[in-house]
């Protein structure tokens, strides 16, 4: 049997993910404010306003980050004979499960409005 506790390149794996975890925050706070000097005008586009839709989704994400926060779980686990007890993160690692499930299934739920024709006909977005 192999043994798993001390792997070789774990401190290499954590620089790699340290390394992309700040490339991806650069480029989500890059991609915000690009967004927010371009989308200075109330412009609408396929008949939504841009501004409010992207104000509105940043607000969507923040009620369901803290939502899911509060709610989270901090019961220890075991896993592979250890036990986790770190509330803090059992909570935000539930957290970020918990908010990437209930935000694909609002884009599923989205895409499937989308293509059933009932936004034509109900008028929304005119």
């Amino acid at each position: 049997m192999i043994d798993f506790s001390s792997p070789t390149f774990v401190s290499v794996l954590l620089i790699a993910i340290y390394v992309l975890l700040a490339v991806a925050l650069l480029l989500v706070g890059w991609s915000a404010l690009r967004s927010l000097r371009r989308n200075r005008s109330e412009a609408v586009s396929n008949g939504l306003p841009v501004r409010r839709m992207a104000w509105g989704v940043v607000a969507l994400v923040v009620v369901v980050l803290v939502l899911t926060c509060l709610l989270a779980s901090t019961k220890p686990m075991v896993i592979n004979g250890h036990t986790f007890d770190n509330s803090f993160w059992l909570r935000i690692s539930d957290m970020l499960i918990s908010t990437s499930l209930i935000l694909i299934g609002i884009a599923v739920v989205g895409v499937l409005f989308g293509m059933s024709g009932l936004s034509r006909k109900l008028r929304i977005g005119k």
